[in-house]
């Protein structure tokens, strides 16, 4: 038994080569539906079975056929119909000596998954350890999602993977990790020419002040100086906390807060 979708999930004996063998044995007699001088051959190829010899009123539908015979047919299968090796569509699909009539079976399996979500590191940089000693805070955990998908199979075969829901069922917690480093050390900022900005904004001078209301060495706002953690003036922190503080700054925005002088970092 197979779980399919359309209309909605349910179960259906699957084809056997039985069915063919079944259709093979029939014969048409005097008396019958479709008399002898009539009749047409068409050949049936249901699913994976052999294909078989049967006869069948000229002009007849492919599905008409597959019933008269005891196929069972649902909407997800697919019926075709060969002539001379091409396959036909429309009202040529009524059926001519010869033709191939060629049903595959579809069927649509509901899959659900669960699958790891990474849970990622986190680096916290901290002047309590060693410049480079690392001490794990937190093993975290990985998260769960799960996945719902269709799968669609032609006569068992797998032919199409669609996902069509997503969820996520239980958040993942980074892995917290310590990381020494000096006073002041910024990662990915410490190797720039921090003399040279700070000569091009105040000529190097920690106590500089510009009346449009830019202090110290890298000529901060209030504001600026503020998101970086600063407090107070600028000018009345030391030279290194500012050089720390515009590292912070650059960690965030890069060059673009010295216009002028960011060229010579």
């Amino acid at each position: 038994m197979r779980a399919t979708t359309t209309p909605a999930l349910f179960t259906r004996p699957r084809f056997s080569a039985g069915i063919a063998a079944a259709a093979l044995a029939l014969t048409l007699v005097p008396g019958s539906a479709v008399a002898q001088d009539d009749a047409v051959d068409v050949r049936l190829k249901v699913a994976d079975a052999a294909p078989v010899e049967v006869a069948t009123t000229p002009q007849t539908w492919p599905g008409q056929v597959l019933e008269a015979y005891g196929v069972p047919v649902d909407g997800n299968d697919l019926v075709d119909v060969l002539r001379d090796g091409d396959e036909v569509s429309g009202d040529r699909k009524r059926l001519r000596e010869g033709d191939v009539v060629r049903l595959t079976e579809v069927v649509k399996e509901r899959k659900t998954k669960l699958s790891k979500v990474r849970k990622g590191t986190v680096e916290l940089f901290t002047t309590k350890l060693e410049p480079g000693e690392r001490k794990v805070v937190s093993t975290g955990r990985a998260g769960v999602r799960k996945v719902v998908a269709i799968q669609t199979l032609h006569n068992d075969e797998p032919v199409k993977y669609r996902v069509i829901k997503r969820k996520l069922v239980q958040e993942p917690r980074a892995r917290r990790v310590l990381v020494g480093r000096e006073a002041y050390s910024v990662p990915g900022a410490d190797g720039l020419n921090w003399g040279a900005l700070a000569n091009c904004e105040s000529g190097g001078n920690p106590n500089a002040v510009n009346p449009a209301g830019y202090y110290g060495l890298y000529q901060f706002d209030l504001g600026t100086w503020g998101s970086v953690g600063g407090s107070g003036l600028p000018t009345n922190a030391s030279a290194a906390e500012q050089t720390y503080r515009a590292k912070l700054l650059f960690q965030q925005r890069g060059r673009s807060p010295w216009p002028t002088c960011g060229r010579l970092l």
